[in-house]
């Protein structure tokens, strides 16, 4: 069995975002009553699965993985 292939995946999800964002995924239209339908989505899940793609095309590429850290502020009353 092939393994997915992450960074395509990746590619894939945005164009849906992008579609879904711009009204290109369209479930049903009529003409006659002037109906249409857009496709429901999650966005937020729909960035969650972006960045867990990315995530794994840059393991899968050899990159190092984006992490995130807090700076601490400490405030010292003097």
């Amino acid at each position: 069995m092939a393994e997915k292939d992450w960074c395509q995946e990746a590619i894939d999800l945005r164009q849906l975002r992008r579609d879904l964002a711009t009204g290109q995924a369209v479930s049903e239209t009529r003409f006659g009553e002037d109906m249409v339908k857009f496709a429901k989505a999650d966005p937020a899940a729909l960035d969650r699965l972006i960045s867990e793609a990315d995530r794994k095309c840059d393991e899968a590429s050899g990159r190092k993985t984006r992490r995130r850290y807090a700076i601490g502020v400490r405030h010292r009353p003097y």
